[in-house]
């Protein structure tokens, strides 16, 4: 886990090279939806890359998570099946519902059965690099490769590429002082139940950030958003006190935030603070907010090793997660 985080930005800088030998056909009829699914380190990429094009993309991008899919999936939609290993028992099962409504389909993953369907049936794919033990260490290849996709379909522009490039040369600079602040947020995190609020357009990173002290340090963590956690979490902030008491608050900002919604953090702030310990503030950096999510990744990724190393826990191992695989096995 350490190696790989440590080379996230070459993986940025290698997804971008893998992008540069995609040539996907235009889809023959008009696209009016686009529905991404994907598990786990494979799925998060696409709640990334959704919340990143909100607002940009004259049409809905939505994500799926499970064995099914939504009614309105038709000739019309573009479907993009993530699996990094290829063999999410979940998305396998989307994508041949999505062929059966006959949605232009795009697969992308390593290998595994998703690449044997794709060449069975000669479906679009990108194959981005295999042989990692676990996807969510690959979420700059998933990323990219959703973001060039949604490109070579004409649904975005190309200013991804560049902003990638410069968050590779500006993580480069910084990664002393990433690593650095990573190193002191994780000891105020050790024993704590963290609690990461953001403004609705970060969801999609706190979930990131989430799933990595959830399998990196083996701990459980929650999330929540502002404005609606002010129209319900907000008032169970004051029960149970020993819990609330062994919370440590992490906000997350970007200067993509809603004003109003910062507004809300402030004032909130005192609340939080009475109960439990002072809010740890977490600010993106980067020009753009793909190159701030970048930043929030590789910063909040090296939080989650240093908080395993906390933890006395082995970040690459997920044996609950193992466990459960191989009890379903058995059930097939």
């Amino acid at each position: 886990m350490k190696k790989i985080i440590e080379g996230f930005t070459q993986q940025l800088a290698h997804a971008l090279k893998v992008g540069e030998a995609i040539d996907i056909v235009r889809p023959g009829s008009d696209i009016r939806n686009v529905l991404i699914a994907g598990m786990g380190g494979s799925g998060i990429g696409a709640n990334l890359v959704e919340s990143l094009t909100f607002g940009r993309v004259p049409i809905p991008i939505t994500v799926s998570k499970g064995y099914n899919i939504p009614q309105f999936v038709s000739p019309h939609t573009l479907f993009i099946a993530c699996s990094y290993s290829g063999n999410s028992e979940e998305t396998l099962a989307a994508v041949q519902k999505a062929m059966l409504k006959r949605a232009h389909v795009i697969c992308i993953t390593s290998g595994g059965r998703l690449l044997e369907i794709a060449k069975e049936y000669n479906l679009v794919f990108i194959q981005v690099p295999g042989g990692s033990p676990n996807s969510r260490g690959q979420v700059g290849y998933m990323m990219i490769s959703l973001l060039h996709a949604l490109y070579h379909t004409n649904l975005i522009g190309a200013a991804y590429m560049k902003e990638t490039e410069n968050a590779i040369e500006y993580l480069n600079r910084g990664e002393k002082a990433i690593q650095s602040e990573a190193e002191l947020i994780s000891k105020k995190l050790r024993g704590k139940l963290p609690i990461i609020y953001c403004d609705e357009r970060l969801r999609a990173m706190a979930v990131r950030f989430q799933h990595q002290i959830n399998e990196n340090a083996k701990q459980l963590a929650h999330v929540n958003t502002f404005p609606e956690m002010n129209h319900n979490e907000l008032a169970g902030w004051r029960y149970p006190e020993t819990i609330l008491q062994h919370s440590q608050v992490v906000y997350l900002y970007s200067d993509h935030d809603h004003e109003r919604a910062e507004k809300r953090m402030e004032i909130c702030r005192e609340i939080f603070e009475k109960k439990s310990n002072p809010i740890i503030d977490i600010v993106a950096e980067g020009a753009s907010l793909l190159e701030q999510y970048y930043y929030l990744i590789h910063l909040t990724d090296w939080i989650s090793y240093y908080l395993a190393k906390e933890n006395g826990v082995d970040p690459d191992a997920v044996e609950a997660i193992d466990f459960l695989k191989s009890e379903l096995a058995k059930l097939k």
